[in-house]
């Protein structure tokens, strides 16, 4: 590969590959898009893709219209302004733009982001006799695959595997054939006003459900409905501790350490317990630096690693400059990677302030914030960004809010993010609450520490931060303040007058 394409495509995998992620196509999928490819510039009308695709079977038109559709919500396209495939009225479609053949090409491209990736199926339930709910099953499978596709550590089934799901028979025998590892699947009645939403994850492999929800909503406004179901998907399943990623970390834990793969070591070395002690956190480095060694392209475990990095300096003993070095090359390597990536922009925000340039990094996090919805992780780091670095307190609380309505059991990362944020914005009492959902890591216990102290609870401060000091003997709040880091200077004058309140309370 001499210049840079934005796609290829592989019929034999039946997979669309990019630099930054993999769509998985069920056969019928493929096979529509091999006949646009085969006649790649010219017009190929609706009788074509029949005759090429279905020629043994009759199916209307209409069917040949949803395949593209689909395929488009694969390709990131927009009919209205495309970039491969364009729709020319009253003769057929035609794809253009940056597309190649390749299996090989689509074979290496794939092998990036950490040689495996979980692969989503995304199931509709069968047609009913309410319009209403009909819609509104097209519409949510559209929205999960469109920010699913999103993280380029998922791979996405194109959502023509529209069989419904009442059609697949054995789920397993299903998985198999579209290489699905997971399926989707979700079911809509009418309770008088109101829809109930049931939803499950299932493994492909067993068969077994992983997890489930049940929502009953308004179904007076259709695209709030729409938005809130498939946000509430979305972020229960994707992020660092996501249901995706929890199953993933299980399954990984299971195997003999030498067959793991860079995506296992991924997982592995995110601790789903989020402990950040020193004997925990030096495990995490050991994943993530085998997961980087096997897979240099990986951007999402470079910037786990930078940040592991960036916490055991604050806690592992005998740590010296060396960790912040490598730490800073992470974060670079992680960003090079994939520059849009709005986690990417958040944390590289922060990094950027942290060194002296806040200009610069309230830039990125200008862009963080502008492509972050969809993404809770995204959401959470540009939400403790504009709590650090900028005036916008009132802003970063509404952006961790959005994040909590969405997903009523965060991980226990989120509980202390919101600390964090919470005592930035002068929320003391949030503060203190939140922590105790994460009681021993290191920046809740710190950030209570200073809430107590600021609510003039002075004893009370006094025996957290023994408890502090206890579990982390090299904590210093000054160190704890540049590496997390506090880069406005209206948020730096609080936290130093909360850490001089604490100390003049130690000394009675």
């Amino acid at each position: 590969m001499d210049a840079v394409t934005d796609w290829y495509f592989s019929e034999e995998d039946r997979r669309l590959v990019s630099p930054e992620r993999v769509v998985q196509l069920t056969a019928k999928a493929a096979q529509v898009f091999a006949c646009l490819e085969r006649h790649k510039g010219e017009i190929v009308s609706v009788d074509t893709v029949l005759e090429e695709v279905w020629a043994e079977t009759h199916v209307t038109p209409d069917l040949v219209r949803e395949y593209i559709h689909d395929l488009r919500i694969a390709l990131g396209d927009d009919p209205r302004r495309p970039r491969y495939i364009e729709t020319v009225r009253g003769k057929g479609f035609r794809l253009i733009g940056d597309i190649e053949p390749g299996a090989d090409a689509a074979a290496s491209l794939a092998q990036g982001e950490g040689e495996y990736r979980p692969t989503v199926a995304v199931l509709k339930p069968p047609l009913t006799q309410d319009p209403l709910l009909n819609d509104l099953a097209d519409q949510v499978a559209s929205e999960v695959i469109n920010h699913l596709a999103r993280f380029h550590y998922i791979g996405v089934v194109a959502r023509q595997s529209a069989i419904p799901s009442g059609e697949i028979g054995d789920i397993r025998s299903f998985a198999r054939d579209v290489n699905a590892s997971y399926i989707l699947e979700a079911g809509y009645t009418r309770l008088g006003d109101d829809v109930r939403t049931r939803v499950q994850l299932v493994e492909a492999a067993r068969g077994r459900s992983l997890w489930g929800t049940r929502l009953d909503l308004g179904a007076g406004d259709a695209g709030r409905l729409v938005d809130d179901i498939s946000s509430t998907i979305v972020f229960a399943l994707t992020g660092w501790h996501g249901e995706l990623h929890r199953a993933e970390y299980k399954s990984a834990a299971r195997k003999n350490p030498v067959q793991l793969n860079a995506f296992e070591h991924f997982v592995l070395g995110c601790d789903l317990e989020m402990r950040l002690d020193a004997d925990s956190l030096q495990r995490s480095i050991a994943h993530l630096e085998q997961s980087v060694r096997l897979d240099p392209t990986f951007s999402r475990a470079w910037l786990v690693y930078a940040l592991e990095l960036r916490w055991a300096y604050s806690v592992v003993p005998g740590r010296d400059r060396r960790f912040l070095e490598t730490s800073d090359h992470a974060f670079r390597t992680a960003f090079k990677l994939a520059p849009t990536d709005p986690v990417n922009l958040a944390l590289m925000a922060m990094n950027t302030a942290r060194i002296g340039n806040l200009a610069g990094g309230l830039a990125l996090l200008d862009r963080a914030e502008a492509s972050m919805l969809g993404d809770s992780d995204a959401m959470v780091c540009v939400a403790t960004a504009k709590a650090a670095l900028t005036d916008d307190a009132d802003g970063a609380v509404a952006v961790l809010d959005s994040v909590l309505r969405q997903n009523k059991t965060p991980p226990s990362w989120v509980y202390f993010a919101e600390a964090g944020i919470a005592f930035l914005s002068g929320d003391h009492e949030r503060c203190i609450s939140s922590s105790w959902s994460a009681p021993e890591e290191i920046s809740a216990m710190a950030f209570r520490c200073l809430s107590l102290a600021m609510l003039g609870r002075g004893e009370e401060a006094v025996a957290e931060e023994t408890k502090l000091k206890s579990t982390f003997p090299d904590f210093d709040f000054m160190r704890f303040a540049d590496n997390f880091p506090i880069c406005c200077p209206a948020r730096q004058q609080e936290y130093f007058a909360a850490v001089e309140r604490l100390m003049s309370s130690a000394r009675g």
